[in-house]
């Protein structure tokens, strides 16, 4: 079995206060330059998930981040764990600031290296809480998604994933190539053996060079009103409305 785990580099969830203000343009938060960045903890959960998968089944874990170089230590992080190969695709960051196009990034570097039997990802990213960009690549790939997951086991072709609901655990049989992101009830991450740092120092990171940017992607949405025609705009200059326009018609609301 061929797992591939996301993964996403964020700044520390313990950073203090001093250490955040609001950009100069008002669009985000600014980081101070001596700010600490860590993998994002949801992703050590599916780490850990696919190196479990991994021991008690065989196969390879590949762990994929889209950042800058940056991340590389985190690409190592995951390799020291028990992961057997890591990948960066490369983008900017105006593409990482845009869930569309850093989903349509991912799922472009997935086609190259050739679709896993299992995509595991975070169920959420601790700095903006949207847990968007696993679901937006299943959907590019054209893969079935399921979050938040709490247990997991394998069979011959399917996994069967515990879902967590407001009161029981929900088990669903999806069958191979899925998309799951997994909760931190599901596993306690391992610590790296000094052993596993060592050879995570000798792994090549292989770096993808995506042709996706922020412009190209579009949110296309159609208002029902009488005598409204179809719009597309693109999602760095879409309005909140325009946007919740776009989900309603993708939920044909």
């Amino acid at each position: 079995m061929h797992i591939l785990v996301l993964i996403k580099k964020v700044a520390d969830p313990n950073l203090p206060a001093q250490f955040l203000s609001v950009s100069a343009d008002g669009s985000g938060i600014a980081l101070h330059p001596a700010a600490q960045f860590t993998i994002n903890q949801y992703d050590l959960n599916a780490v850990e998930a696919a190196v479990a998968l991994k021991e008690a089944h065989g196969g390879s874990v590949t762990v994929m981040t889209a950042d800058d170089a940056g991340a590389d230590s985190h690409l190592r992080r995951a390799l020291s764990m028990g992961a057997d190969r890591a990948v960066r695709v490369a983008v900017d960051a105006a593409v990482r600031g845009n869930p569309l196009a850093l989903a349509e990034a991912i799922a472009g570097a997935i086609r190259q290296l050739g679709l896993p039997d299992l995509i595991l990802a975070g169920r959420q990213a601790s700095d903006t809480d949207a847990g968007l960009v696993p679901h937006a690549v299943a959907v590019r790939l054209g893969l079935p998604s399921l979050s938040p997951v709490v247990t997991l086991s394998a069979g011959d072709g399917v996994v069967v994933a515990g879902r967590l609901s407001e009161a029981t655990i929900d088990d669903y049989e999806m069958p191979l190539p899925a998309v799951l992101c997994v909760s931190n009830e599901i596993n306690k991450p391992r610590m790296p053996s000094i052993k596993g740092v060592m050879l995570s120092k000798k792994i090549a990171i292989e770096v993808i060079e995506p042709t996706v940017t922020a412009a190209a992607v579009e949110v296309r949405y159609e208002n029902k009103g009488a005598g409204r025609k179809a719009q597309t705009v693109t999602y760095s200059t879409c309005t909140d409305d325009e946007k919740a326009a776009a989900l309603l018609a993708a939920l044909g609301v």
